[in-house]
């Protein structure tokens, strides 16, 4: 179909990898990599990347949960009573492995207690369930998975996106009414995008990390993840331990649209979605500078590979994705100095932003959920794809700021699409009150006009 299209097969990369990692190529891969950070990155083949097609696996039927606990001791009137949870497997439940999405465990996967989350859903009366992620948390498309890939409940011929996959799956497909997932460098709002959830990455310290297992404890918090905006906010307190109350709409009176990270560098669709939902709230958009932003991904890069380099789990990784990410992070770990003061000088330039306005907005992806091709599915890795599925996501994660993915129509094949907006420290609960004022406009699962 004349698609740029270039899978690099799981055995490629693994060859790759084997050739790459030594001191010299990692200078130089550092080096090469870091200097993408200096400059905007384009997104040349949104709109082709958008409506390419590919072979579809046939349904699977492995779980899209691996296990349900009930607790049953909370009083009838707990917030959560009989409602089922699936909790990411980067979450640590009492004598149940934390495996993080790897092949096997060891015994200090197993959990002795509970995540401090897990016991306020215990208490709040909730049945606890495990959903599938991807290995170490470290793939947006979903598929690098232990065993097959749970289907997307809304378009079986796309990915679910990760690396939340098995809980948005869950949520998405009605098994569960409350989603929580993990957030290292858009896993909630990703899977929350392509399934048409409402996903709130919170910001860092927002949520208690006891007991939350990651490779990458500066990037990654736990959010949560529902089919609606109140259910979100409701799963929101109980998380944070705050007190219940009703979410109400809130719309500000401006967004910022931030300098090189606009909707122009989505697929069309998507930019109709993003375009058409703030038409509706009837927000003005202001022009925002964050020196940085437009670049972000290839620090995100830098940053998130160098911790897995360095985590107790790079030892146990046998997919050939995870072993070049391995060689990415040591080579950026030979540039501590240089990474570090871009991610000081990026965070510096996002808090700025707030002071002209009170929320940024963005597209959450630069394109719908991909079709489901072979070549992905057998852990091939195609990284413009990639590129586009993490082109807004990860500003949030290095800034530590709360942003919120909400759906925003459907494209003319079904896919859902979504808008994000990214907050202040200590935000949430307005993230939250503008994901309401967003599904007021019942736009959230609209289809686009044909054009």
């Amino acid at each position: 179909r004349g698609v740029p299209v270039l899978i690099v097969s799981a055995e490629a990369l693994r060859l790759a990898a084997r050739v790459l990692d030594r001191p010299v190529a990692h200078r130089m891969i550092g080096k090469t990599l870091l200097d993408l950070t200096e400059r905007p990155l384009p997104l040349p083949f949104a709109d082709v990347m958008a409506n390419t097609r590919g072979r579809v696996a046939p349904p699977v039927g492995s779980p899209l949960v691996a296990w349900a606990h009930r607790h049953d001791t909370a009083p009838n009137s707990a917030p959560l009573t009989g409602d089922t949870v699936v909790v990411k497997d980067s979450l640590d439940v009492a004598g149940h492995a934390t495996s993080l999405g790897l092949s096997s465990t060891i015994d200090d996967d197993l959990a002795s207690e509970d995540a401090v989350l897990v016991q306020r859903l215990r208490a709040a009366g909730a049945v606890i369930a495990k959903g599938k992620m991807t290995e170490l948390g470290m793939d947006g498309l979903g598929l690098l998975l232990a065993g097959d890939a749970p289907l997307n409940p809304v378009s079986p011929r796309h990915v679910v996106g990760g690396s939340s996959t098995g809980t948005a799956a869950a949520v998405a497909s009605g098994r569960a009414r409350y989603g929580v997932g993990g957030d290292g460098l858009g896993s909630v709002r990703i899977p929350a995008a392509f399934t048409g959830l409402v996903g709130l990455k919170p910001g860092t310290g927002a949520l208690p990390s006891e007991g939350y297992r990651s490779v990458a404890p500066m990037l990654d918090v736990p959010g949560p993840m529902a089919r609606t905006a109140a259910d979100c906010a409701r799963l929101y307190q109980v998380l944070a331990g705050l007190p219940l109350t009703e979410s109400t709409p809130w719309t500000p009176e401006t967004v910022g649209l931030v300098d090189g990270l606009g909707p122009e560098l989505a697929s069309r669709d998507v930019r109709r979605a993003f375009d058409r939902m703030l038409d509706a709230l009837g927000v003005r958009r202001v022009p925002v500078s964050v020196e940085g932003a437009s670049s972000h991904p290839a620090l995100a890069l830098a940053v998130s590979t160098r911790a897995l380099a360095r985590s107790a789990y790079a030892a146990r990784i046998d997919s050939g994705q995870g072993l070049m990410n391995l060689v990415f992070g040591r080579a950026f770990g030979a540039h501590d100095e240089r990474v570090d003061e871009k991610l000081e000088a990026l965070r510096a330039a996002a808090l700025a932003a707030f002071d002209r306005v009170p929320v940024l907005a963005m597209p959450t992806t630069a394109v719908p959920a991909p079709a489901l091709r072979a070549g992905l599915l057998r852990g091939g890795q195609d990284a413009l794809l990639l590129r586009a599925i993490g082109a807004y996501t990860p500003l949030a994660n290095l800034t530590g700021l709360p942003a919120i993915a909400v759906p925003a129509g459907r494209d003319p094949v079904g896919r859902p699409l979504s808008i994000m907006f990214v907050g202040a420290p200590g935000s949430e609960e307005r993230l939250l009150s503008i994901a309401a004022a967003v599904e007021a406009t019942k736009l959230g699962r609209a289809p686009l006009d044909p054009s």
